[in-house]
């Protein structure tokens, strides 16, 4: 039977993707225009890195139900942690079949140590077996499933609609619950309060005190208008082929004690809960397949209970975040919102990350403030893989990715575009390769308040006018390029050393969506297109093409075309250029923001201290 129920399952979900369309919430980017091949250069910038790209300014995300192209995940033997998470490493000893009908609910089947009651169509069960199915199917807009066991069992949703007006849906009072989803299956709870059971919890829509953990063909719809959509006690594991949407109109859609573990399937969340989360643990978050979608749209609160504001976020974690593979994207618009916020550590090392806040910063007095953040960590920051792409355009403290330990990226590609810094750490910030691009409209592009080491990979830092700088450090701090192809423009520059040639050239003067482009003779090493019009502005520049005591030239041009990297082109092909300045290469440069065209040591002025 259950062969014949996944065949089904398979053939409804091949018709849904064929209605489906899919797309990523980027396109691709097409900046910049077609020229000849009068001057070429040499390419650091593979086509494969730059179909990773998109439109920072106009990507959006929304809900998106269609289903992935997954397989199964395999099943762990006995020897993994997550072993006992896979309903097929276990046997049923018996299956109940539970079918509602309106007011009213049906039982078949019996098993030994196990006493079902019904009332109307709340149906409670009793437990003390080893390990029970029960199949829920039907319709109920007054009834409710409600199970004690002290012992595992698998609990199969097949094409089963339950509302409960006086509490949760589904409420597990036992054991870990292995949420087998078959068909299209709805769960919606009370909008007032819950007629609970004194010294039980029941903290939402679907309820649980063990563990839950999804898995089948099907979907599950949860409508949460009391409390929160799927609750854990302990932690909640999805895996691949599953397809769950929660929708929260006062409370958190995904929230557990214990951690979330994606390792596949189709997830949308949506809050309009003030403060509310997408997911929402004390625990960690492993993403290691699927797709993700969050959306928040509630403002800040203050927090009674934490002497602290609290505002909506699509993720928030009190442990670790890691994302090895798969698709987030995560959208807040409400004051204050994070795209993704956790206490302690950001890993990342493949798969996507698209984040968008839309809120100004959320205030509840002159000292206590939330302010909006795409991707925000309170200990260290670590990207080595994948793609993120960060929109935060709220005004003053907007920022794209922000952590307050270190940050430490090796591979992957970086897009931001955010009216405050565009990357922010309060530690140290090491740059060995991959590539980043990150433009602030209204602070640094690239913001330390410990010192900056880059050994390679491609940076771009674009800032704000003066004082704002492209790539900023703190004052007695440092900034070292070694390797890779740096870029920094904005109102000043910060000295740098570091054992790779560089230059600064202040006075540079740009049109917005034409190129700056360095050559050297009639060869072009590379172009910037300009997301805004700089006016005596200073740019700093570093190259491994770069000769040690060589003059290079700085010109602008309207037409440009290569592979593009948010508007980089490192094998450009240049029709026209006019000439700005030229500029000879050192092992270190001084910062600067004054006046007239300069050369690779030439001083300007001093650009602002770095920002927290």
């Amino acid at each position: 039977m259950k062969k014949t129920v996944y065949f089904l399952a398979m053939i409804a979900i091949a018709m849904l993707m064929a209605a489906c369309a899919g797309d990523d919430p980027v396109t691709s980017s097409s900046d910049s225009t077609a020229g000849d091949s009068s001057n070429t250069g040499g390419s650091s910038l593979s086509s494969a890195d730059a179909a990773l790209t998109g439109d920072l300014a106009s990507f959006d995300i929304a809900i998106d139900k269609c289903t992935l192209n997954e397989t199964i995940d395999a099943v762990p033997d006995a020897t993994d942690t997550y072993y006992e998470d896979y309903v097929e490493n276990f046997a049923p000893t018996a299956t109940i079949s539970i079918s509602y009908n309106g007011t009213s609910a049906s039982v078949y089947g019996e098993a030994e140590n196990v006493t079902v009651t019904v009332d109307g169509a709340d149906v409670t069960v009793n437990s003390e077996a080893e390990y029970i199915a029960y199949e829920l199917n039907g319709t109920t807009t007054d009834g409710s499933f409600k199970i004690y066991s002290t012992k595992k069992f698998e609990l199969i949703l097949n094409g089963v609609s339950i509302t409960n007006p006086t509490g949760a849906a589904v409420n597990n009072q036992g054991k870990r619950a292995y949420v087998v989803l078959n068909g299209e299956n709805s769960l919606s709870d009370s909008s007032s309060a819950y007629n609970t059971v004194d010294g039980e919890d029941e903290k939402g829509t679907f309820f649980s005190e063990g563990k839950l953990v999804f898995s089948g063909t099907g979907s599950l719809s949860v409508s949460s208008n009391y409390k929160n959509g799927i609750v854990s006690d302990d932690y909640i594991y999805i895996r691949p082929l599953t397809n769950i949407y929660v929708k929260s109109a006062s409370g958190h859609c995904l929230k557990s004690n214990e951690g979330v573990i994606m390792k596949g399937g189709v997830v949308n969340l949506e809050t309009s809960a003030t403060a509310g989360k997408g997911i929402k643990t004390d625990g960690e978050v492993q993403i290691s397949g699927g797709r993700l979608i969050a959306i928040t749209t509630g403002g800040g609160e203050y927090d009674s209970s934490e002497s602290d504001v609290s505002a909506a976020a699509g993720i928030k974690v009190v442990g670790n975040i890691t994302i090895t593979d798969g698709e987030v994207q995560v959208k807040s618009t409400g004051s204050g919102g994070k795209g993704i916020s956790t206490d302690a550590e950001f890993i990342m090392k493949g798969g996507a990350v698209y984040a968008i806040t839309e809120g100004s910063t959320y205030k509840y007095s002159s000292s206590l403030d939330s302010k909006a953040k795409g991707i925000k960590s309170d200990g260290n920051m670590t990207i080595a893989g994948g793609q993120i792409m960060v929109r935060a355009l709220g005004g003053e403290g907007s920022e794209g990715i922000e952590t307050k330990g270190t940050l430490n990226i090796s591979a992957g590609s970086i897009g931001t575009y955010t009216y405050d810094d565009g990357i922010n750490s309060a530690g140290n910030m090491t740059v060995t390769g991959g590539y980043v691009y990150s433009y602030a409209t209204g602070n640094d592009g690239i913001d330390a308040n410990g010192n900056i080491t880059i050994s390679g990979g491609v940076v771009i830092g674009l800032g704000a006018n003066s004082p704002e700088e492209g790539i900023d450090v703190a004052e007695q701090k440092t900034m070292q390029w070694n390797g890779g192809t740096i870029i920094g423009l904005g109102g000043g520059g910060e000295s740098v050393s570091g054992s790779q040639q560089k230059a600064a050239v202040s006075g540079v003067s740009v049109t917005k969506n034409n190129y700056l482009v360095v050559s050297s003779g009639s060869t072009v090493l590379f172009a910037l297109k300009a997301p805004r019009s700089f006016s005596s502005s200073t740019m700093q520049v570093s190259s491994p093409q770069f000769a040690s005591g060589t003059t290079y030239t700085l010109s602008t041009a309207s037409s440009v075309s290569g592979t593009d990297f948010y508007g980089f082109i490192s094998d450009a092909t240049v029709s026209s250029m006019s000439s700005l300045a030229s500029f000879t290469t050192s092992t270190s440069i001084s910062g600067g923001m004054g006046g007239g065209m300069g050369g690779g040591n030439q001083p300007g002025g001093g650009g602002g201290p770095g920002r927290w």
